[in-house]
Formats: C-alpha cells, structure tokens, sequence
C-alpha cells in the first residue's frame, strides 16, 4: 500500500501485514494534527486513526529530503511530518533501536484495506464520546513487543526508514515548532 504526501512530493510503500490499527485520543496526537492542518485525519472524537508495524516494513519512495521531526513533550514520540505541505506521516521513538513506528492512515492509499480498529487508547482525553469496542493500550503494548522482538531477532530495526545507519534520524529536528524537549 503507498502513503503519500498532500502535495504528492513523498511517497512510502508500507507493507500492511502484522501490524497493529489503533485510533488514539491522547491531547499530544490531537494537538500533532492540529499543528499540521490535518483536522480531517481526526473523527468525531479527536481520535487520531494510527496504523502501528515494524520500522523494515515502511519504505520511501521519494521525498524523504522533504521530512522533518518534532516532540510535543520532553520524553514524546519523534512526530515525523513533510516540509512541502505539512502532512503528519508517523511517530517513532527516539532511537532505532527501538522498532516501533507509527504511521498517520488517512493518507494510505487504501485505508479500508486496513484491518479494523482493534484497539483504541487514552479515550479519557476524547473530545467527545470515543466509540466503543476495541482493546486498550496493554493491547497495544503487547503487539508492539511481538512486533519488536521479531525485528531484533530479525535484524529489521537496523532498516527504519526514519533513522540512518549510525542511528540518527535522518532529518533535521524542527526546533520551530516544538514546544519542549
């Protein structure tokens, strides 16, 4: 499946099996959203549709030039998004030895081949009633670590697409824009 920008300047193939579709509705996910204009990437709740695989299964394609970070919060996620036009793209943590990233679904090109949302985290922080169903964070949380002891074993983490080979992301921070951290 391709993910791709607002402006179409940068693409990404992401292999959608083992992966993990969780809408979050945490105040820093709402507020990373915001920040980039993507309202609509937001439902009825504030919930932000996330689609959580290992680094080695996200790829670009062209435009990672255009990339750049920030953190919401002095421990927070690297909230990836382009320079172009603006569009949210994932999260990870701060380092690749950690495999875990996050990708923004609503710029999929065919997010209803997603599986359905299985797990739904921080509803205390909805702007309205979240939908119910859906498991909570230890879902998630146990996902991610099935997920990540298969990249370590493996080898995948060294091949996130958002850090180089040193383990640096692989573009500059945007101090501008952060309010911490």
């Amino acid at each position: 499946m391709q993910w791709t920008s607002r402006c179409g300047s940068v693409t990404a193939e992401v292999e959608t099996h083992g992966g993990v579709r969780a809408v979050c509705y945490c105040c820093s996910c709402r507020d990373f959203a915001l920040r980039t204009g993507a309202e609509d990437a937001l439902d009825e709740a504030g919930g932000s549709d996330l689609y959580q695989v290992a680094p080695e299964a996200v790829r670009f394609l062209a435009g990672a030039e255009h990339l750049t970070w920030l953190r919401l919060s002095e421990k927070g996620p690297l909230r990836w998004y382009t320079t172009c036009c603006n569009t949210p793209v994932a999260n990870t943590l701060g380092s690749r030895a950690i495999p875990f990233v996050t990708l923004q679904t609503h710029r999929l090109s065919e997010p209803s081949q997603l599986p359905d949302v299985s797990v739904r985290v921080f509803r205390r922080d909805a702007t309205a009633r979240a939908p119910e169903g859906g498991k909570g964070a230890t879902a998630l949380y146990l996902n991610f670590a099935k997920r990540a002891l298969r990249s370590w074993v493996t080898g995948g983490w060294r091949h996130n697409p958002f850090f180089d080979q040193e383990g640096n992301p692989i573009a500059p921070r945007d101090v501008s824009a952060s309010s911490s951290g």
